[in-house]
């Protein structure tokens, strides 16, 4: 009989399971070792214990999607620079063209009659000096309009002081008489010259207009607004006839011809008034021209502007002109008038300045 107390002997064999159970490796499992288990495969724990560790999972990485959005965007913001830039140059080679044309019709003798400027345009006064021209049938050209403007851009101050066409003034090499008719005489070199020694001041720069490109360049800007103080009756001539010409007072808008019929018409009052209608018709014209919509209409009217124009002035000094005059206020826009009264000489009627009056005219023109 066997002691079932008595202590079991290790068996000199190693008894096996049945082939169903296997290890992950094919091979037999013994009955005395048993398979050890493993964790699952996972992230560490969270926590601050472990050495640089945050305790925050990782930012995630950006999708291709929105990386190829920002290079997108990124690319055709390059691509509209770039059309800019090339608009841009197109347009000022246009505008460039154009001045270059202007200043080829400008006499020598009027460029020796300029005086140099002081400074820049931005930096120091310059003073610029209008001319409206006028050939009628059978006439010799004339300056029908005079009017000196002064920009200091320094102080963003532009003033303007009219010229009465039939002032009395001395005419070098040619004695007394109109003051438009230096330009009869002597184009705008004589003009130029003579305007310098009747009101003491240096003349730097000059643009001309004949009135034949008047009415195009108010039209291409879309028109002008004038507030016209009182009504209007009176004869206008054109060609060898005479027309009836009429104007409400208010405010209306204006064409290119009709602008033009305003600024010349006289037989209603005198030509003091006639004088304040161009101020007024100049200060709306520069705002239209520095308006943000014909800014942006520059590229195409630009050149067909300046080609109705003659001037010394380079492409550079226009655009300081125009950028002086967008960024000066409206209450530093100033207007002035040569004083005089009418006078009979010769049976000739002229305007005799006051002297005494216009010391004081030309000191508030200056600044003063």
């Amino acid at each position: 009989m066997k002691d079932r107390n008595k202590p079991r002997e290790p068996k000199p064999y190693t008894r096996y399971r049945s082939s169903r159970l296997r290890s992950r490796f094919g091979r037999p499992v013994k009955l005395d070792q048993q398979p050890t288990e493993q964790p699952p495969a996972g992230p560490p724990p969270r926590g601050t214990d472990g050495p640089g560790r945050s305790g925050q999972p990782p930012p995630p990485a950006p999708s291709r999607r929105r990386r190829f959005w920002w290079k997108r965007i990124g690319v055709t913001l390059l691509l509209l620079l770039i059309m800019m830039l090339a608009a841009g140059g197109i347009f000022y080679w246009r505008l460039d063209q154009a001045v270059r044309a202007s200043n080829q019709r400008v006499p020598a003798d009027a460029r020796q009659a300029l005086d140099a400027p002081a400074g820049g345009m931005l930096s120091s006064p310059v003073n610029i000096l209008f001319i409206g021209s006028d050939q009628r049938p059978g006439e010799s050209a004339r300056a029908d309009t005079l009017l000196l403007m002064r920009v200091d851009g320094r102080n963003k101050t532009i003033s303007q002081l009219s010229i009465p066409r039939d002032t009395l003034a001395d005419i070098p090499g040619y004695g007394e008489g109109k003051i438009n008719s230096a330009y009869a005489y002597g184009g705008p070199a004589l003009q130029i010259e003579s305007v310098e020694q009747l009101t003491g001041l240096p003349v730097n720069h000059y643009v001309e207009l004949d009135f034949d490109g008047f009415p195009g360049i108010v039209d291409s800007l879309g028109g002008v607004d004038i507030d016209v103080p009182k009504a209007i009756d009176s004869q206008y001539p054109e060609g060898t006839q005479w027309t009836q010409v009429h104007f409400d007072a208010g405010l209306q808008h204006m064409d290119g011809e009709r602008a033009l019929v305003y600024v010349r018409v006289r037989y209603s009052d005198d030509d003091f008034q006639r004088m304040g209608r161009q101020q007024q018709f100049m200060q709306a014209l520069q705002q239209k021209l520095t308006s943000p919509v014909n800014l942006l209409k520059m590229p195409a009217v630009g050149p067909a502007i300046i080609g109705d124009m003659t001037t010394d002035m380079s492409t550079n000094d226009l655009i300081r002109l125009a950028w002086s005059k967008y960024r000066t206020p409206d209450g530093n826009s100033r207007n002035f008038t040569l004083v005089g009264y009418g006078r009979y000489i010769g049976g000739v009627s002229y305007v005799v300045l006051d002297e005494e009056a216009n010391r004081d005219v030309i000191r508030r023109f200056l600044g003063g």
